[in-house]
């Protein structure tokens, strides 16, 4: 909703709160959560947010926006990473700011200046477009606040080495999953070992003798 918002400013055709409203409700992400209870309390969460966004939005004056929901794909440490921004405006003094929305909870400015994410985002933005990055900011929907950060060079280089050290985990498959809400979006559910069903080892516990109580079965241990 956020992309078709500005998409529209920038040619000159704002759609109204009205159209974003039910723009936001027709959303197929929305309307595929199986559960009512999830998806009623999803929708209304999104159209307080959106509600309170639009009227910050509508009375400051607007970004110049460079780029919506846009893709890269770049090398950092030797390895190939991917990825999308959520939006990228001109800074007055050329720079380029860029923000990601937060729809969840809410960062705080500690989470945005340790956070790999918006590192990565600073160095794709030099790599792919060779934009002079400036703040980064975490939009936090919930209560309409954003929280700006910066990194320098030398900050840019530690990230380099997370992402370095990340890529040989996940190559040895040494990483941990962290389940959570969002993991009813993910196209990898089927494939998360977090997801997987743990099945008895009958070997284990013979029938008739319940779990956790060994030796109760009546019978003498063979020698």
């Amino acid at each position: 909703m956020l992309r078709t918002y500005y998409d529209s400013a920038r040619l000159g055709r704002t759609k109204s709160d009205g159209e974003l409203m039910q723009l936001f409700r027709d959303d197929p992400g929305v309307s595929g959560i199986q559960d009512e209870y999830q998806r009623d309390l999803y929708l209304k969460q999104g159209v307080a947010q959106l509600q309170d966004f639009l009227a910050g939005t509508r009375s400051a004056s607007p970004p110049e926006v460079l780029h919506t929901e846009e893709w890269f794909d770049v090398q950092i440490a030797g390895t190939k990473v991917a990825g999308r921004i959520d939006r990228m405006d001109r800074a007055p003094d050329g720079s380029v700011n860029i923000v990601d929305y937060k729809t969840g909870k809410a960062r705080s400015q500690e989470d945005a200046d340790e956070s790999l994410q918006l590192s990565i985002y600073a160095m794709a933005a030099r790599e792919k477009w060779g934009y002079r990055v400036g703040a980064l900011v975490f939009h936090n929907l919930e209560g309409n606040v954003p929280v700006f950060s910066r990194r320098t060079d030398f900050q840019l280089e530690g990230a380099r080495e997370r992402v370095l050290t990340v890529a040989r985990g996940i190559a040895a498959g040494v990483f941990e999953s962290k389940p959570g809400f969002y993991c009813n979006f993910c196209a990898f559910r089927g494939l998360c070992p977090a997801q997987e069903k743990r099945v008895p080892n009958l070997a284990e516990n013979p029938a008739g003798n319940p779990a956790g109580n060994p030796g109760k079965t009546g019978e003498k241990p063979l020698d």
